[in-house]
C-alpha cells in the first residue's frame, strides 16, 4: 500500500507540465489523524495527495489516495495484535459555498475504495500452532466537511474531516499440526474519520 502512495504522487508530480496551462485543475498534499470506530484499533497518522478538476460554479470533481497504519489489539473474534495497514482511493464531489471569499466552506461526498492489509505482531502465533488473519479490501461512501482559506491566488490552505462508512469481512485461520486449517469469520469495524489538513496548487 505505501507503493500505492508513491506511485500516486510519482504519476501526479510527472503530470504537471501537462497540466501547467490549465487553471482547472488542482493537486493537494496533506496530513492528519485517522481513527476507526473498532474498539482495538488504535488511531493511525494518516497521509495523502488528491488531484482535483474545478467544474465550474463551485464544484469540483476529487480523487484522492491516503494511506495510514493502525496498531490492533487482542479482542475476542476480532483481530489479534498486530498491523492493520489502509490505503483508501477515493472518487468525490465537492461543492464549495463562497469560491471566492476569503474563507471558503465546503462539503463533499462520494465513493472510496479501500484497501486493507494486516501483519500479525510476533507472539500472536506460537509453535506449534499457527494463527492467520486478513480483512478484506473493499467499497464503501463517504461524506466530508471542511474550509480553504487562500493564501496566494494559487495556494491555499485546507482543512476538513471526512467519514467513511465501511464494514469489512475477514477471516481468522488457525494451522495445528496434523489436523485441517479452522477457519473462523470476523467483522472488522471500519468506519473511519479522516482529521486532515495540507495544502492545494492551482496548476
Amino acid at each position: 500500500m505505501k507503493k500505492i502512495l508513491v506511485a500516486a504522487v510519482a504519476v501526479a508530480v510527472m503530470s504537471l507540465p501537462a497540466f501547467a496551462g490549465l487553471s482547472r485543475f488542482s493537486l493537494a498534499v496533506q496530513g492528519g489523524m485517522a481513527g476507526q470506530e473498532e474498539n482495538n484499533l488504535r488511531p493511525g497518522l494518516e497521509t495523502g495527495v488528491g488531484l482535483a478538476f474545478d467544474l465550474g460554479g463551485g464544484l469540483s470533481l476529487n480523487a484522492e489516495v491516503a494511506f495510514w497504519e493502525s496498531r490492533s489489539r487482542t479482542s475476542f473474534r476480532k483481530l489479534y495484535d498486530g498491523t492493520l495497514s489502509l490505503a483508501p482511493v477515493s472518487l468525490s464531489v465537492r461543492y464549495e459555498f463562497r469560491p471566492n471569499a476569503y474563507f471558503i466552506p465546503y462539503v463533499l461526498a462520494g465513493a472510496t475504495y479501500v484497501f486493507t492489509k494486516y501483519r500479525p505482531g510476533p507472539n500472536v502465533s506460537l509453535p506449534p500452532v499457527q494463527i492467520e488473519q486478513r480483512v478484506n479490501s473493499g467499497t464503501a461512501l463517504h461524506i466530508g466537511l471542511g474550509a480553504r482559506i487562500p493564501l496566494t491566488w494559487r495556494l491555499s490552505f485546507c482543512g476538513e474531516t471526512v467519514y467513511i462508512m465501511r464494514r469489512a469481512s475477514g477471516q481468522t485461520i488457525v494451522k495445528e499440526p496434523n489436523q485441517s486449517p479452522r477457519r473462523d469469520d470476523i467483522w472488522v469495524n471500519l468506519h473511519i474519520v479522516l482529521v486532515k489538513f495540507g495544502l492545494r496548487f492551482d496548476l
